[in-house]
């Protein structure tokens, strides 16, 4: 199997410190990465106004994070300059069919896990996919939030792939 570990960016700061919710996706990337040394690793993000406004694209800084970790630098595959998760996946397409990956372990935080699996697995039918999700160390309140934008989001993303 040529597995592929996918990290789907998250926010950093204006000086390009990754923030909570991206520590808590790459940490659990690395996680994965110790139990299968072989895969590749696929980092999502570039620039945008509600995630990233260095001028460095956010899939460096989680890189970056992952290589200070000691995962070898031959272990990464070309990144990705993505906006939001529909656009992770199709980005990511590419690329996966270039390495000729059959298996995906999809990083991302718990409350995010379901659109993403959703998108993936819409984009990517034939690819074999296993979810990792990070948990996210966030007041009651921020996780409703975030839930609650996410169930929007999974009822937009349903309607517009359907549509395709």
């Amino acid at each position: 199997m040529n597995t592929a570990i996918v990290i789907l960016g998250s926010p950093n700061d204006e000086k390009g410190k990754l923030l909570s919710i991206a520590i808590e996706r790459c940490e659990q990337a690395f996680i994965e990465h110790q139990k299968i040394p072989l895969a590749k690793l696929l980092c999502t993000g570039g620039f945008g106004e509600q995630f990233n406004t260095t001028d460095i694209p956010h899939a460096q800084y989680i890189q970056q994070y992952l290589l200070n970790k000691n995962v070898p630098v031959d272990n990464f595959l070309p990144q990705v300059m993505s906006r939001f998760t529909l656009e992770d996946a199709l980005l990511s397409v590419p690329v996966i069919e270039q390495f000729n990956i059959d298996h995906i372990i999809l990083v991302t935080s718990d409350f995010h896990m379901a659109r993403a699996k959703y998108i993936f697995s819409m984009l990517m039918p034939n690819i074999s996919l296993e979810c990792a999700e990070a948990l996210t160390n966030k007041t009651t309140e921020e996780m409703q939030r975030l839930s609650l934008h996410e169930k929007k989001a999974l009822a937009r993303d349903r309607m517009n792939l359907s549509l395709e």
